[in-house]
């Protein structure tokens, strides 16, 4: 079993230091570029299958890998971003100053409407469990989120439901999950040579999610 998982390109709310969730944006041209980059990078995998999350700047990654590797595209809605609730669509600063809550305040469900942390893990653990599983004789791409990535690390490493691995991943860096000796593992992660002399994305601080910042 190989799942390569792809974060989704530069987004308009990356750029707009947005609190994205599952705020439907799209890809700026910079992160188009990254989406035919890593498109490039995969096209001789021979991945049986492409699956993403329904959000747009992800559907648009995965557009650009499908024209690539002539693959139909899957949407699994257990792949979307945390949902941060009131909070989305608002920039990280004025959310902490309407609500008051920052850095580990954050993904905990105390913002209205906000997903909380076991129950993103959850769905996020039960999306990546059930893909593994139907390929694991072959590969697969799959593109997420970052915080996506960061509940799996999370589950992988066994930390406690309302923690959240504070991971950094670059806009379509690539992780490899494999599965050795029955073990669901992480062969590599950030992967993003691909994408070398393309501009650099807004630089993102690692732990995005606490931060509820729009690095997703």
């Amino acid at each position: 079993m190989t799942l390569l998982l792809v974060r989704h390109g530069e987004s308009t709310g990356n750029v707009g230091r947005l609190i994205q969730g599952w705020l439907d944006v799209p890809l700026t041209p910079l992160g188009r570029r990254q989406a035919e980059a890593v498109a490039v990078r995969l096209v001789s995998v021979r991945a049986r299958a492409l699956y993403t999350s329904p959000l747009r700047r992800a559907r648009e990654t995965a557009d650009a890998l499908a024209s690539a590797t002539g693959l139909a595209i899957v949407e699994v809605d257990a792949l979307r971003e945390y949902h941060f609730g009131e909070a989305q669509g608002m920039r990280y600063d004025d959310a902490v100053a309407r609500w008051g809550r920052a850095e580990r305040g954050w993904g905990v469900g105390r913002v209205p409407g906000e997903e909380g942390l076991p129950a993103f893990r959850a769905r996020v653990g039960a999306g990546i469990a059930g893909l593994a599983e139907r390929h694991r004789d072959d590969i697969a791409i799959v593109v997420v989120h970052g915080g996506v990535l960061g509940a799996l690390v999370a589950e992988l490493c066994a930390l406690p439901h309302d923690e959240y691995a504070q991971v950094y991943t670059a806009n379509c860096g690539l992780t490899t999950l494999v599965r050795e000796q029955g073990r669901d593992v992480i062969a590599a992660y950030n992967d993003h040579c691909h994408l070398e002399g393309i501009v650099a994305p807004v630089e993102e601080r690692p732990d995005e999610l606490a931060r509820a910042e729009g690095a997703r």
